[in-house]
């Protein structure tokens, strides 16, 4: 579940490391600069400033919903989530700019919905110690489908070609839907764990 709320509580248990000044962009969009807190039980990011100046919303995902985290190196480092849930957020719109909504959207199933998050933080020396403490919190919640599967983690050392992400981590069924993805385009655009958002003519 990703639970998106405008009121923010600082987490007081199970907390593995606690980031001030981190900024999140979700996709394409900055949402602002605050605290990442990553628990034993949940990521959680708020009580910051909001990209438009507000109070930044309070973002709280729970692992089985973070199919991949990794480092990213490119276009900027930081710590890399793909969500296995299209996150939607209305926030700090100018007057009579409300948004759209997607309820009489045709459904399709095959559309694979994911939302990128990128974490950044102030010091990039940080970002080892924040992934070094989402594969401690992941490991708190294992995949029951990565008991069955013999190789359920990509290795930093196959992603070389491309250098854009390092100790990359993911799920049997975040492996599953990048495979469908590359099959689907039929191009091999996305091997390599490269970043979805930059796809290649």
């Amino acid at each position: 579940m990703v639970v998106v709320s405008s009121t923010f509580s600082v987490p007081v248990e199970g907390v593995i490391l606690e980031t001030p000044s981190t900024k999140l962009f979700m996709n394409d969009q900055e949402l602002g600069t605050a605290t990442l807190y990553i628990t034993e039980h949940n990521v959680v990011w708020g009580g910051g400033v909001s990209a438009t100046g507000g109070p930044s919303p309070t973002i709280s995902l729970l692992y089985p919903n973070i199919s991949l985290h990794a480092v990213q190196r490119d276009p900027v480092r930081a710590l890399y989530m793909v969500l296995n849930y299209e996150l939607r957020l209305a926030m700090d719109l100018p007057s009579g700019d409300a948004p759209a909504s997607h309820e009489d959207d045709e459904f399709d199933a095959n559309d694979e919905p994911i939302t990128q998050l990128r974490f950044i933080p102030p010091n990039d020396n940080d970002l080892q110690l924040m992934y070094s403490a989402m594969s401690q919190g992941q490991a708190l919640h294992p995949d029951p489908h990565d008991i069955e599967d013999e190789d359920p983690y990509v290795d930093g050392e196959d992603l070389e070609d491309d250098e854009e992400f390092e100790d990359a981590e993911e799920s049997e069924d975040a492996a599953s839907r990048l495979q469908h993805i590359r099959l689907d385009n039929g191009n091999g655009q996305y091997e390599d764990c490269e970043d979805p958002s930059n796809e290649q003519n």
